[in-house]
């Protein structure tokens, strides 16, 4: 038998639908919320890298290449090489004739490369007997010993005899106790006869007269 009153249907409002929404969401399944703050990480990760510069690749090395000679220059070194000089000295050796010993020891002081083109200076200055000694002075660096040489106020002639002075206290302290001289003081010793021996008569003496 039908029911004479049936319920009438409740017509659904704004506040049904809501409710149902927030049952619908409650009954889906929920996302990982690691995984969902891994992609956010991600997502900003990348946004920061978009925005970085990108760096300029490096450029390769490359070998030094020293700048072209001015044709002055060239000519001037090639004067130098002519006259057998530094071409630092050109201009003193044009108005002078030879740089003074006084400008090479100084600049022998100064070390570096104007030390190195005085003693090539110095080396063709010197007298050739006081070559080993300055050599073997150059090559210790005993530059004290070398300044020893030089006088302010002295001429060539002074200064070369101080070298000489040198080269034979040198030879004197290169020489071992029981040696053979060989220096040129020793050997002029031994060629000078000994005035003060006895020359013994010899009866065998053709220019003696015989009684």
């Amino acid at each position: 038998m039908n029911d004479q009153n049936p319920r009438r249907r409740k017509r659904r409002t704004c506040y049904d639908r809501a409710r149902k929404r927030w049952l619908d969401a409650r009954r889906a399944p929920t996302s990982n919320p690691a995984a969902s703050a891994a992609v956010q990480l991600l997502g900003i990760f990348g946004f920061l890298v978009g925005r970085m510069p990108i760096a300029a690749p490096m450029p390769a090395p490359q070998s030094y290449v020293a700048p072209p000679m001015s044709p002055r220059y060239a000519r001037r070194i090639e004067a130098a090489r002519r006259l057998g000089v530094p071409a630092r000295y050109l201009d003193i050796v044009i108005a002078k004739g030879k740089v003074p010993y006084a400008l090479l020891s100084e600049h022998i002081r100064l070390g570096g490369a104007t030390r190195r083109d005085a003693l090539d200076e110095l080396r063709t200055r010197i007298p050739a007997e006081a070559l080993d000694w300055f050599n073997d002075t150059a090559k210790r660096g005993l530059w004290s010993e070398l300044s020893l040489c030089f006088r302010q106020d002295d001429n060539e002639e002074d200064t070369n005899v101080r070298f000489l002075q040198a080269t034979l206290s040198w030879a004197k302290r290169q020489r071992k106790p029981g040696d053979t001289p060989t220096g040129p003081a020793e050997a002029d010793r031994n060629l000078t006869p000994d005035t003060t021996r006895e020359i013994e008569d010899s009866d065998d003496d053709p220019l003696k007269p015989k009684p």
